[in-house]
């Protein structure tokens, strides 16, 4: 079994020697980064990359997007795959983002993974610093 304080001095290591990673993904803040992971399900990250440019010019915070109209996410997402699913997520996400947490992504990872559409994979993306 490998130490927990190894695999940190490991990580710690990588980074200070490859500098932090950053997701293949396009995103400006971390709830748009949170959306286009949980678009990615299922789907390239080059496919998800042609298609958040136009969600977050219309959407481009959790204010915004909490107001859409469910069929108008569907419509900018559904090359994606899923869009059903991924739309409705992204909507209920939005809203609670931005009734409980002042439209920004929680740090608490038990919290994280409690929100729609974000599992572990989701809450694991790591983007320094941040989500």
């Amino acid at each position: 079994m490998v130490k927990p304080a190894y695999v940190k001095k490991i990580d710690r290591l990588l980074k200070e020697h490859f500098g932090p990673v950053k997701p293949p993904l396009d995103y400006s803040t971390n709830e748009q980064l949170a959306i286009a992971v949980i678009l990615s399900a299922q789907c390239t990250d080059e496919r998800v990359n042609l298609v958040t440019p136009a969600l977050f010019a219309k959407y481009p915070d959790m204010f915004s997007l909490a107001k859409a109209k469910l069929q108008d996410i569907e419509k900018l997402i559904f090359s994606t795959g899923f869009y059903h699913n991924k739309a409705k997520n992204i909507l209920a996400l939005a809203k609670i983002l931005t009734e409980q947490y002042a439209g920004k992504i929680p740090a608490d990872f038990e919290v994280l993974t409690k929100l729609p559409g974000i599992g572990r994979k989701t809450a694991n993306v790591d983007n320094e610093p941040g989500f």
